[in-house]
């Protein structure tokens, strides 16, 4: 008898354990509806949905530079069904430059999977007299420039702070709302450079509006093929492309942790879904939870005095 319910236990738990999720899966996410992450995670979701046999829901909890949407994962129930998709920026950046979160970001998270790099890009008007990095850096050295991108404190803006003391150059950085707001500013003359996403980018470069100088990534991006690399450029072994990542509340059951993980690594492999990612100006990339907690611990090392040196402190 003893073996007999040792057994059924054993077939009770494997059935719990295969019959996840048995309810609809919700992923929180900060950015708003249409922008390439939105994008991309509802079709990663669609196909999640189609491997677990249940509906996926994408919510939209834009506000507070990640911070409404990270509390909403962080006080959901921790079974695997409330997930987030969440930007670096949220847990390496944030932490540090506003005086309190609702949540410990390292404490409260449970790291699933790295889901993609987003490596940025440097552009110039077609006329512009800066033809390549390294003109770039040598106009830089005897002339006041600007550079403009997105917010301060955003992943935009600490690439380019990063870059700037890597190839020791400095200019002033101007902050915009938008992209689109950028590129007009660039092609109207009152910008020198712009860092930008290659998703946002692409249209005006092949639309021969604007050049590319170079891109962040640590190899060459699929989407912009003839582009350099920093690294190629001159800043050797140097790269900066931030990471999007799947993250739930702490206390979801290992056993799911890893079915969520192997599902997503699955699924990010993909052909269809990596040129659906790269045509957004992402990488795939899929990890295990251990190698998204690195990938974290080694950026808010990183961040955290970047952010004190700067000063930066965001409401």
């Amino acid at each position: 008898m003893k073996k007999l319910a040792a057994i059924f236990v054993l077939c009770a738990s494997a059935s719990i354990a295969a019959a996840f999720p048995d309810k609809p899966v919700h992923i929180v996410v900060s950015n708003p509806p249409g922008g390439p992450v939105d994008v991309m995670l509802r079709v990663l979701s669609q196909r999640l949905a189609e491997l677990w046999k249940q509906p996926v829901i994408v919510e939209n909890k834009p506000g507070g530079s990640g911070i409404v949407s990270t509390t909403a994962i962080v006080r959901s129930e921790p079974d695997g069904h409330t997930l987030g998709m969440v930007v670096a920026s949220a847990v390496t950046i944030m932490p540090f430059s506003v005086d309190r979160l609702p949540y410990d970001p390292v404490k409260d998270l449970q790291p699933i999977s790295l889901v993609a790099r987003t490596p940025f890009v440097f552009v110039v008007p077609q006329s512009s007299p800066i033809k390549d990095w390294q003109s770039f850096i040598s106009l830089a050295k005897t002339k006041d420039l600007n550079v403009g991108s997105l917010s301060i404190g955003t992943a935009f803006h600490l690439v380019w702070e990063q870059t700037a003391r890597r190839a020791g150059i400095k200019a002033l950085y101007v902050p915009s709302p938008s992209s689109g707001k950028t590129q007009t500013d660039l092609l109207g003359g009152r910008l020198d450079v712009v860092l930008d996403a290659p998703s946002s980018a692409k249209g005006m470069l092949d639309g021969g509006k604007l050049r590319a100088l170079a891109v962040t990534s640590a190899e060459r991006f699929s989407g912009l093929p003839d582009t350099p690399t920093l690294s190629e450029s001159g800043l050797k072994d140097y790269s900066a492309t931030p990471w999007i990542g799947l993250m739930g509340p702490i206390g979801i059951p290992a056993d799911r942790v890893r079915q969520i993980e192997q599902d997503v690594r699955k699924v990010l492999q993909e052909p269809a879904m990596k040129a659906r990612m790269e045509s957004l100006g992402m990488i795939p990339v899929g990890s295990s939870p251990e190698g998204l907690a690195d990938t974290i611990r080694q950026d808010r090392k990183e961040m955290e005095p970047l952010v004190n040196q700067l000063g930066i402190r965001l409401q």
